[in-house]
């Protein structure tokens, strides 16, 4: 996706974080919605979160090995 590791390396460590806010907010919403809600919003952030991955994280993570954190699958 980006040749430049530091280029890759921003960009990763931004999705990640942003991963990272979307994981919060169905923990806070959790306390605040009905449950179907919260069922609603986690699958929608779930998809979302995929999306992220798949198309974003992954493909700096195969380009950039070094990139990848020892807690991710290859």
């Amino acid at each position: 996706m980006f040749e430049n590791s530091e280029t890759a390396k921003l960009v990763l460590q931004t999705f990640l974080n942003i991963n990272n806010e979307m994981d919060l907010a169905i923990v806070a919403i959790g306390h605040q919605a009905s449950p179907e809600e919260y069922k609603s919003f986690k699958k929608a952030v779930g998809y979302v979160m995929f999306e992220v991955f798949d198309k974003i994280i992954e493909p700096i993570c195969k380009q950039h090995p070094s990139l990848r954190s020892s807690g991710m699958q290859s």
